[in-house]
């Protein structure tokens, strides 16, 4: 390690010390967030799960999607898909679905096929469960 590349770590690491020690605001005391002077809970609610978080989203048929949806004339896209394009690319949703795939009875889940155009709508490689040859058959092909 050459003696520039060590003092610019040791820089470095002394500013995130010292950013987590007094943090951004420079060490001025800000007053409390107010649901905490009330007295009401300070943690959010916990996420849906994700069976509850994916069949609370509105799906469509891929006939039926807008001209400017981006998976609108795609051969890749079967049976329905989630409808809100918004939806479909949020990041609770990704994750959701990368676990929904992920599973190794990912072909018997009730949002597979929506799952799976959810995540090819954000360019993300397709599981084994996205491919159309394996059983079951995708819904448009049956």
């Amino acid at each position: 390690m050459t003696p520039e590349i060590r003092k610019a770590a040791l820089r470095a690491a002394a500013k995130a010390a010292l950013v987590l020690a007094v943090g951004c605001s420079g060490g001025s005391a800000a007053a409390p967030p107010s649901n905490i002077a009330s007295g009401a809970d300070p943690t959010p609610p916990p996420p849906a799960t994700c069976e509850a978080h994916l069949s609370s989203l509105a799906v469509v048929k891929v006939g039926q999607l807008a001209d400017d949806d981006p998976l609108h004339g795609r051969n890749d896209v079967f049976g329905e898909v989630f409808a809100d394009v918004a939806a479909r690319q949020d990041a609770h949703t990704q994750e959701c679905c990368a676990e929904v795939l992920a599973d190794p009875d990912a072909a018997s889940k009730p949002h597979r096929w929506e799952c799976c155009s959810a995540l090819a709508s954000v360019g993300t490689a397709q599981p084994f469960a996205c491919t159309p040859w394996g059983p079951p058959c995708p819904p448009a092909m049956a």
